[in-house]
């Protein structure tokens, strides 16, 4: 790797964010790897051997982006980062440079990972869980105990954790009774667990504004009839919103959610070093490890003045907070929109259309 690209800081966290600049924070999601142990239905990483940076690598990317602009929050994701050896060490980098700090995983061993770290006040675990037993282990690959047995840990050992599913029309009569039911099993926690959650997309409808570079490669699937309807969507969001939990705590405050890079911009990086506007792009700008910080938040700030989403009436009903595609959710091309300006319009109506927009079966462009 270059070092040119590359000036090492050894500063500290407070070092990291004291650099003053007129741009806005950043956040960075990582893709650490494409391993994993499950074989979920609807994951869109493809499990190809790929060639990962080393955790030196990846702290000297953490330490030059932070060199040049505040780090808002760093997410570790996969495949399953626990599969990663050096977890340990890119955690501790990650966590010497950003506010916020967090590992999304499917449960993992929580031994693995030093207690003066996951329990340091800015990190957190997100845990993957789509509803009742038989309803997650047939997305899930049977992994439904395994997950909760991870909640459980955390919660007796004080980490904060939170949980995410993936809304489809196979969970979502069963979303609000397990989460009653789960809200029950959830006793003694220092504070209540955040949730949220996402909806199915199809990722052909996702893959955002891409470049020439090769990336990890992107696992397609069909969802034909699978993805509910904004008004459902609005629907189960203003429900769950409407309930009082003891141990749970809703923390989605938009019903169709995005990556919001109207609030902090980000950039998403493959195991290789090769970063996008958007985790789902099957083509990447560029690569880290050949091109300096400056260019890559020099792409990133164009970027953001481009974003459509300052502009847009979903942004300002708050029905949306932001996506780099502007194709939120994969619902504006799957049911038929051009625009998500048409989502916002129809949002407030009782009809609907019947029935989604149907794409052809092919390898994502």
């Amino acid at each position: 790797m270059s070092k040119k690209g590359f000036p090492i800081t050894g500063g500290t966290y407070g070092a990291g964010l004291g650099i003053e600049s007129s741009a806005a924070g950043i956040s960075l999601d990582l893709a650490l790897t494409s391993r994993c142990p499950l074989s979920c239905r609807y994951c869109t990483v493809e499990k190809k051997r790929a060639r990962e940076l080393g955790a030196e690598e990846w702290a000297e990317i953490i330490g030059s982006l932070a060199r040049l602009r505040t780090i808002e929050a760093i997410s570790l994701e996969g495949g399953e980062p626990f599969s990663r050896g050096d977890l340990t060490q890119i955690l501790a980098s990650a966590l010497q440079h950003a506010r916020r700090v967090k590992i999304v995983t499917g449960g993992g061993v929580l031994s693995c990972l030093p207690a003066s770290l996951v329990s340091d006040p800015r990190f957190s675990f997100e845990v993957s869980l789509d509803g009742p037993p038989t309803i997650h282990n047939f997305l899930r690959d049977q992994s439904y105990d395994r997950a909760i047995r991870f909640l459980g840990e955390c919660l007796r050992a004080g980490i904060r954790v939170r949980f995410r599913t993936v809304i489809s029309r196979h969970n979502m009569t069963f979303y609000e009774p397990w989460l009653e039911e789960l809200d029950r099993t959830c006793e003694g926690g220092k504070e209540k667990i955040g949730f949220f959650f996402d909806t199915i997309i199809p990722p052909r409808s996702l893959s955002g504004p891409s470049g020439s570079m090769g990336r990890a490669p992107l696992r397609d699937f069909p969802v034909h009839f699978l993805v509910p309807s904004p008004l459902e969507v609005r629907g189960l969001f203003a429900r769950v919103k409407g309930r009082m939990f003891r141990n749970l705590f809703f923390q989605q405050d938009e019903p169709i959610r995005g990556c919001r890079p109207v609030e902090s911009p980000f950039l998403s990086f493959d195991p290789a070093g090769v970063y996008s506007l958007c985790c789902e792009s099957p083509g990447g700008l560029g690569s880290i490890a050949a091109q300096s910080p400056e260019v890559c938040l020099s792409r990133l700030d164009q970027a953001f003045q481009d974003l459509p989403c300052h502009a847009c009436p979903c942004y300002g009903a708050e029905i949306c907070l932001g996506c780099w595609s502007g194709q939120k959710c994969g619902m504006v091309g799957h049911w038929a929109f051009t625009h998500c300006r048409e989502l916002a319009d129809i949002a407030g109506k009782r009809s609907f259309p019947p029935r989604p927009l149907r794409h052809s079966q092919g390898p994502l462009p």
